[in-house]
């Protein structure tokens, strides 16, 4: 078989495939032979219609098994012999059915393929990241044991017959209402609530103020588009409070006692433990910076074009997804917080970012020989599932089940690569700014 390999793009390349002439005419004798099996014809008994006859009675059915015994599989074989990474389904010219297969004649086609590009790494030291060792402040420690102590409050209704005040506390219940709909996961009863608190909605506290214990009273408020909760973020809602009490607020002593409350033996044990977890945290938290300022800078600096028609299938798929499950959930797009109009923008954004990271890993794993072994996916499995509480055996089988063991295989390899780059991309400088 002849295979000539034409470069189109970094993304595409034109195959030409020439099948001998030989294999042609098996082909059509094994298409032939396979019409004699079931194929009557007047005259003749079943397996005895003459070969001429029947090339000249059903050519067009000849011809497509022909093609489909051919085609395909010397596509596949010139894939692998020139070992090119396809994208997508190829593009046959001409189309598998306005092929013609002719005795003693060769059968030459041509595939258009979009391929996965070469790619060129840079240089790891040329990609800088703050390396600098991490420290928690003895203050961030004390203000998030002071955070504690404030979840930890209780609140005791006062004797006074009077209005909220804006500095008092209360006890109430709430139901909020989007357009005359209770939403119910965010109603809630018996709560107790501190009005000089930054995270009330400063539309509810003023609300507030004035009511009085027993009293039943309609609150509009207005959130921005940036708020957190999606079915309410740019919305007017409705709260419906109904006051309980007003209540005074006490805090726990910072001590021993306070410590074993919440599972710790003493105080100072559960000090140097909040600070060893603050310590944690703020690793993390540096880490997963580090790896996002890492595979920016390595995007930015190699150059990899995309097919379009491998970015609309991604959309298109997630699109439908999408709408399916909208629709299963018998939701709005509005509901679930889903602009259909920006979405298919966002959806290609992540595509490209997740492809480009996708391929220029690929080409780190094969240059420094990084992957993950049988033996590190078991153990990781091993540890996930004890992290969630499950059986080891039972949540592989769910990964095979679900198709996602070879996916939970490639996160594991990514952090390897992660780690890898860590160590080898270059300290970023302070700036020091001499007088």
């Amino acid at each position: 078989m002849r295979v000539e390999v034409e470069t189109l793009d970094s993304t595409q390349v034109r195959l030409e495939i020439e099948i001998p002439a030989e294999d042609v005419d098996n082909a059509i004798r094994e298409a032939i032979e396979g019409l004699r099996g079931y194929v009557s014809f007047p005259g003749f008994r079943k397996g005895k219609v003459p070969l001429a006859i029947l090339k000249s009675r059903f050519p067009e059915h000849i011809n497509s098994e022909v093609v489909r015994q051919l085609v395909v599989p010397a596509y596949e074989d010139a894939v692998y012999e020139k070992q090119l990474i396809p994208l997508a389904q190829p593009d046959f010219d001409p189309p598998l059915e306005q092929l013609k297969a002719v005795e003693n004649e060769p059968l030459v086609f041509a595939v258009h393929v979009n391929i996965k590009p070469e790619i060129s790494l840079p240089d790891f030291d040329e990609i800088e990241i703050d390396k600098t060792a991490v420290n928690v402040p003895r203050e961030d420690v004390e203000a998030h044991i002071k955070r504690l102590q404030l979840q930890s409050a209780t609140f005791e209704p006062i004797e006074e017959d009077r209005p909220v005040e804006v500095s008092d506390c209360v006890r109430l219940d709430w139901e909020c209402s989007l357009d005359g709909r209770v939403l119910e996961t965010e109603s809630v009863q018996d709560i107790d609530v501190d009005l000089t608190t930054t995270e009330l909605h400063a539309d509810l506290k003023d609300g507030l103020i004035g009511i009085k214990i027993g009293e039943t009273k309609e609150i509009s408020v207005g959130f921005e588009e940036s708020y957190s909760v999606a079915a309410l973020a740019g919305k007017q809602v409705i709260y419906e409070v109904s006051l309980h009490a007003i209540t005074r607020k006490y805090l726990p002593e910072l001590d021993d006692e306070f410590a074993k409350d919440l599972g710790y033996e003493t105080y100072n044990q559960m000090h140097g433990v909040i600070w060893n977890t603050l310590v944690e945290n703020e690793r993390f938290a540096q880490i997963e910076k580090q790896k996002t300022e890492i595979l920016e800078q390595l995007i930015d600096r190699i150059e990899i074009s995309i097919p379009d028609e491998l970015v609309d299938q991604y959309v298109q798929q997630t699109l439908e997804k999408v709408q399916k499950q909208l629709s299963s959930q018998q939701q709005t797009p509005e509901e679930a917080g889903i602009n259909l109009e920006t979405l298919p923008i966002e959806l290609r954004a992540d595509v490209i970012k997740q492809t480009k990271q996708n391929w220029i890993f690929d080409e780190i794993a094969v240059q420094e020989g990084i992957g993950v072994s049988d033996d590190e996916l078991e153990l990781a499995i091993r540890r996930a599932a004890e992290q969630s509480n499950r059986d080891t055996f039972k949540y592989a089988d769910l990964l095979k089940a679900s198709n996602q063991l070879e996916d939970f295989r490639l996160q594991l390899q990514h952090e390897k690569i992660y780690q890898f780059l860590i160590e080898e991309v270059a300290e970023k400088q302070s700036l020091i700014i001499t007088g």
